[in-house]
């Protein structure tokens, strides 16, 4: 439960105190001369208030507007304090560094976060409970916040009960979020999300591979299928035709020479690269011979001379002059195979170079004759035959490929589909609990006719597409055409939800926030509605208490008009519930300015 929200930079006109039960937040006329109106007073700041200290993004963006600018140049800091399972935790935020946070149980005792990682902790304490089956994926801390605190923002955008996000998430997110809420199995649909996006991932896929195919060949799979046998019977026909080349009998004697002189380049080839390589050895023995360094030699001796006198002075300079002799005699042998080497590449390449120019010869006459075009032209056709038929036949394959996994996946999905209508049915008493529940809410505190009946909350099944749900879930309100009744839709599903979680005691936020939710709805209705809110808590504050956080202007209520049973009569003390007051001046505004101005 919420229980203080305060600033210790005295950001706010009063420290806001939150009770069990109802909690409103009332707007009223001053009746000033200096007065503008009673909107911009801070009911939805104070509502925004409590979604930022939650880390609300949507509250965060509001707060970055320049009509704001105070809460940053002032350095202003907002402390709410908020109690789970008898522990009182305390968050503190700034507005200038929205990403530091401090948190932790004793306000004193507070240690720096950062957002994301408040998002983990707050997710642990606010949403503990996930067993194997109902459970949500990821952090999505945020989205489930989003319907315990609603906006009057929010409010207003908010068409389908079962969508009080920001955004619109997709069918399938929308009822793992409601699912969890209500306290149904949600791993099913969570599988069901999961091979519905690989369906949809590979069903584009193959729509792709379908279009480039038939924009390669202008023909459909089906039709391409049939095209494949020609163009591969085609392809066989020009392999055959270049296997049994044959020139013609008066071009046989070029076809001889021409071959003699292709044996005769090889074999001259092999012998180029021979002499190459044995000149390349004959060139690195260079390199061997002058690492036989003399002054080397002359160094090692000198440090054994130091040693062992002068005897050995004419020993060293004998074998100094030796060794001398033997490199002076080494250069020479090598120099002379260098150059015969280097002759016989010389001679190698001059008969390599007349054998080319034999070669090109041969062949001029062979094309000048037309023999070789009709060969040409068979390889040339063939290359682009096959190469087409391959690229085409990788996306074949692909598309192939695609449809089984398709079909693999079609199975899958229906048997999740199957696995979710069934769970469904096991869940009937959940369901009808629901649905007694929604049905109390509209005919004990929202509807007072006898059009209360055609009101009702469902889950029914249904037939639809591969990655369709197998059921939709409908809220109706009767007259649900009027605005006051869309809004009535609206709060009814919220609370039968909110209501449902507190009687199953379930690990959820035990608090629920709407603010400008009753501007479209009558009177009589309205006072029903809270009279409903306050019996309830008193039915349930024996097992587990509540509260409910809601916004009012004065011109909603019409408090003397009330008072006077015009309109019906709370069952409480409606003046008791309040926990601010705020006027349309600026010294009792919730942050003591007018920001609209």
């Amino acid at each position: 439960m919420l229980k203080r929200l305060y600033s210790n930079t005295k950001l706010l006109v009063q420290d806001i105190e939150f009770k069990p039960g109802l909690n409103i937040i009332y707007g009223k006329y001053s009746g000033e001369k200096e007065a503008k109106g009673i909107n911009g007073i801070g009911k939805s700041s104070l509502v925004r208030l409590i979604n930022f200290m939650f880390l609300g993004d949507t509250s965060e963006r509001e707060f970055n507007k320049p009509k704001y600018d105070f809460l940053r140049s002032e350095n202003h800091e907002i402390v709410l304090d908020f109690e789970i399972n008898n522990i009182i935790y305390s968050v503190k935020r700034t507005f200038t560094d929205t990403n530091t946070i401090h948190f932790g149980k004793e306000y004193n005792e507070l240690e720096e976060y950062t957002k994301q990682e408040m998002l983990q902790i707050f997710s642990n304490i606010l949403f503990p409970e996930k067993d194997n089956e109902t459970f949500y994926e990821g952090n999505r801390f945020r989205s489930l916040m989003q319907f315990f605190i609603k906006d009057d923002v929010q409010n207003k955008s908010r068409k389908d009960p079962t969508n009080f996000f920001s955004f619109t998430p997709n069918a399938v997110d929308k009822a793992i979020y409601n699912f969890y809420l209500m306290g149904f199995k949600t791993l099913q649909l969570i599988n069901f999300k999961e091979v519905g996006q690989e369906y949809k991932k590979y069903r584009d896929a193959l729509k792709t591979s379908e279009v480039k195919l038939q924009a390669d060949t202008g023909y459909s799979i089906e039709e391409y299928r049939s095209e494949k046998l020609i163009l591969e019977q085609k392809v066989n026909i020009l392999e055959q035709r270049i296997k049994t080349f044959d020139f013609m009998d008066s071009h046989k004697e070029i076809e001889e020479q021409l071959n003699n002189i292709i044996s005769k380049i090889n074999e001259k080839s092999k012998e180029y690269h021979s002499a190459s390589q044995r000149l390349k050895n004959v060139r690195d023995s260079y390199d061997k011979t002058a690492e036989l360094d003399t002054s080397q030699v002359k160094k090692i001796y000198n440090e054994v001379l130091q040693n062992f006198g002068t005897a050995l002075k004419k020993s060293l300079d004998e074998i100094s002059e030796f060794k001398s002799e033997i490199i002076k005699n080494r250069t020479k042998f090598l120099i002379s195979r260098e150059k015969k080497l280097k002759q016989i590449i010389d001679i190698i390449f001059s008969d390599l170079t007349k054998l080319e120019r034999e070669r090109t010869k041969l062949l001029s006459q062979l094309k000048e004759y037309g023999a070789l075009e009709k060969l040409e032209n068979t390889y040339e056709e063939l290359i682009y035959e096959k190469g087409l038929i391959e690229r085409q036949n990788q996306i074949l394959i692909q598309i192939d490929e695609y449809n089984r996994i398709l079909n693999d996946q079609e199975i899958v999905l229906s048997e999740v589909k199957r696995d979710i209508s069934q769970e469904l049915l096991e869940s009937d008493k959940k369901l009808n609990d629901l649905r007694a529940l929604f049905s109390e809410i509209l005919h004990s505190a929202l509807i007072v006719d006898e059009n209360h009946s055609s009101g009702y909350f469902d889950i029914t099944p249904k037939r639809t597409k591969k990655t369709d749900l197998p059921f939709k879930m409908e809220v109706k309100v009767p007259k649900s055409g009027s605005l006051g009744q869309e809004d009535l839709k609206m709060i009814s599903y919220d609370l039968m939800i909110f209501l449902n979680a507190i009687r199953n005691n379930r690990s959820l936020p035990d608090f629920l926030i709407h603010d400008g939710v009753f501007g479209n709805m009558s009177h009589k209705i309205m006072v029903n509605y809270l009279n409903y809110l306050n019996e309830k808590h008193l039915e349930l504050i024996k097992t587990k208490n509540f509260q409910y956080i809601v916004t009012f202007s004065e011109d909603e209520i019409e408090i003397p008009e009330i008072k006077k049973g015009l309109y019906g009569e709370f069952n409480f003390d409606f003046d008791f519930k309040k926990i601010i007051e705020l006027e349309d001046i600026p010294s009792k505004m919730l942050f003591k300015r007018n920001i609209e101005q």
